[in-house]
């Protein structure tokens, strides 16, 4: 029997073209599990609740003042949901991801607080201080942790019980990160992996490590065309299931290198029924998605953002 869990994704209107890629992923998969986004800024999500059940977490609904003012931007905006979630329990997903499966199978038996992705690269000195945190920075100001043995990973993937961190000590990083450049790296990932390893070497929570997730940037196109395949139209099961995340590169419609099937085929299921995607075939209405969401919608928060300075002024 698999644990109900919801689901929690964090987004911006830049997310919004991959979003619907992960969305119809986890309908496909885990069709039965509740869904809550996170937002960062002001965009409609109506479509997407409706489509999928969604429940949406704006800023303004943010009960905590301090994280409705400094938990928002890149990383951060899904660091609300430990604290704010509607669910009590729950699996973050980044949405540059898709799933391959339900991976709440992949939740090991055990009251675990918290489950992270299995180590999924050797970590050397380069990537700890370019992708978690720095230790000659943070350990004087912090709380020492044996560090050196920890399996830090990667934070697109990872299920958690709601009011589990201590949001002071959350609230101290942030501001740490802030001003110390270089110390808290990658977004929220350096300061969860701290938080995670910490609060385990003190006792305060427990936790597992198991696979959720398959990297793109590290894994040979190869090997992804092997492991991520369609028979008829239909996503072929690896023989686990998994979260297949571009922590990397992102599958954008231009970016003829990378591999990208499985988040083309959900975007395709999740768009099909839109009488744009009839007009326009094959890429085009993706190129067209990305376009209007990464570049016009940006370009209309700049120009919002010009006017309100000139009225100021």
């Amino acid at each position: 029997m698999i644990e109900e869990l919801g689901f929690s994704i964090a987004c911006y209107h830049g997310d919004l073209p991959l979003l619907r890629g992960c969305l119809a992923s986890i309908k496909y998969f885990a069709p039965d599990a509740p869904i809550c986004l996170i937002t960062d800024g002001n965009f409609s999500t109506r479509s997407l609740e409706r489509d999928y059940s969604a429940v949406t977490l704006r800023r303004a609904d943010v009960r905590n003042k301090d994280l409705q003012k400094w938990s928002y931007g890149y990383g951060l905006t899904k660091m609300v949901g430990l604290w704010e979630s509607p669910f009590e329990r729950f699996v973050h997903i980044d949405a540059d991801a898709v799933l391959w499966g339900d991976i709440r199978k992949n939740i090991p038996p055990g009251n675990f607080d918290f489950v992270f992705n299995e180590p999924h690269e050797i970590i050397t000195e380069k990537i700890q201080c370019a992708q978690y945190f720095d230790p000659t920075l943070v350990f004087p100001i912090f709380p020492y942790f044996p560090w050196r043995d920890c399996p830090f990973f990667n934070s697109g993937v990872f299920v958690t019980r709601r009011d589990l961190f201590d949001m002071d000590e959350y609230m101290r990083l942030l501001e740490f990160q802030r001003v110390t450049p270089g110390s808290l790296l990658a977004g929220e990932q350096g300061i969860l992996n701290f938080m995670v390893f910490n609060a385990l070497h003190t006792g305060r929570l427990t936790a597992a490590s198991t696979h959720l997730q398959s990297a793109v940037p590290v894994l040979a196109k190869p090997e992804l065309e092997s492991r991520f395949r369609f028979e008829n139209g239909h996503p072929v099961p690896w023989f686990q299931p998994t979260v297949i995340h571009w922590a990397g590169p992102k599958p954008w419609a231009d970016n003829l290198e990378i591999f990208r099937d499985p988040m083309d085929h959900f975007r395709d299921i999740a768009t099909k029924g839109s009488l744009l995607h009839a007009l326009l075939p094959g890429t085009r209405y993706a190129e067209f998605d990305e376009w209007m969401c990464r570049d016009v919608l940006k370009s209309l928060a700049n120009l919002k953002k010009q006017v309100k300075n000139f009225i100021r002024n």
